[in-house]
């Protein structure tokens, strides 16, 4: 019993760590971090940015307070030279059904008072698999968007 509400407090502390982390990537702490230049924009720009959504001609600082850090990054050679390209993911969980596990065993006192009886039941568990699509790609020459290819929903 106290293994199982030693596990139950160490996994509610790593997700109050998790979203404690998770708020410290918001819009608006991008928008302070980069402040000097999401200042110097327009108000409807500044908007535009707000909503996430990017255009040709965007800074990489414009991108990261609209989206925040990639996922992924990459340097990309081609004919016309080299250039940053910037991925975007969505993470999800998909269900994949139940699976057997092993056997509990549940010991319990006997009717009659004198020892024990012993139960086995089965033990099963909800499979999930993390799936990763690829949302947005951002690509940058000389720091400026070149090309946004984003996926259709």
């Amino acid at each position: 019993m106290k293994n199982n509400q030693t596990m139950t407090a160490l996994r509610c502390t790593a997700v109050a760590v998790l979203l404690g982390l998770a708020g410290c990537n918001t819009f608006e702490k991008r928008a302070e971090e980069k402040s000097e230049t999401f200042d110097a924009l327009s108000t409807s720009t500044q908007k535009r940015l707000e909503r996430g959504k990017i255009n040709v001609g965007d800074t990489q600082d414009m991108v990261y307070i609209a989206l925040g850090n990639p996922d992924e990054t990459r340097e990309v050679a081609d004919a016309d030279g080299e250039h940053q390209v910037w991925i975007y993911k969505s993470y999800w969980q998909q269900y994949e059904g139940t699976a057997w596990v092993g056997w509990r065993r549940i010991i319990v006192p006997s009717a009659n008072g004198r020892g024990y009886v012993v139960f086995h039941e089965p033990v099963a568990r909800d499979l999930y698999r993390t799936r990763v699509d690829e949302v947005i790609r951002v690509s940058f020459r000389r720091g400026v968007v070149n090309s946004v290819e984003q996926q259709k929903r």
